[in-house]
């Protein structure tokens, strides 16, 4: 990245993907030249559990559809067995995984990166991990992003980070969650407005 971004309508003009405003678990950390994001946090087995289940979604859902045109029945009935399952690993990462209470941030989120008020000032182009946990699926991401920009404000530091080298199946994560919560949005709108 060489240009330099000096305003936030700049930083605006950048975005290619959709965004949306939401509340995770974030944690960051600096990463120096020589380390990897999974060497700054202390990760419990069960942080990736639901963003595996959910890529087997992804990877399997063509597979689903093909087998529900052949027969109905036994589509709906792996259906079921799907939510059972989805249900079981969500329970397991609820119980197992410690969500710190400082480390909920509200943020604006898009597949290409992450923006939101942090207590500590970063530089740009600085490296970090970065440690996100989704709700309500609970989805564990473990991302390396570089600052784009920090700005103070009366909160703390306005921090925007661009992803670097995310992966297609994380992309797809975001995207799900992205799309899931603006459907949410919209029909949580359309309830309000008919009242």
């Amino acid at each position: 990245m060489t240009e330099q971004i000096e305003n936030f309508d700049e930083l605006v003009n950048r975005r290619q993907y959709f965004r949306v405003v939401d509340q995770v678990s974030i944690e960051v950390a600096k990463v120096e030249a020589n380390q990897l994001a999974l060497e700054k946090f202390k990760l419990n087995p069960e942080f990736g559990l639901m963003s595996e289940f959910q890529l087997l979604d992804v990877e399997s859902k063509h597979l689903l559809r093909a087998l529900t045109d052949k027969d109905k029945n036994l589509g709906q009935f792996l259906k079921i067995m799907n939510k059972k399952l989805d249900s079981l690993a969500r329970v397991i990462a609820f119980n197992h995984q410690i969500i710190p209470a400082d480390s909920m941030h509200e943020v604006n989120l898009s597949e290409g990166g992450i923006s939101f008020i942090h207590d500590t000032a970063y530089a740009r182009e600085e490296k970090l991990a970065i440690k996100l946990v989704l709700f309500p699926s609970y989805s564990g991401l473990l991302i390396e992003g570089e600052v784009l920009c920090c700005h103070k404000t009366d909160q703390g530091f306005n921090l925007h980070i661009e992803f670097l080298d995310i992966s297609e199946a994380h992309q797809q994560l975001i995207a799900r969650h992205i799309m899931r919560l603006q459907s949410q949005q919209k029909n949580s709108q359309a309830t309000n407005e008919t009242e």
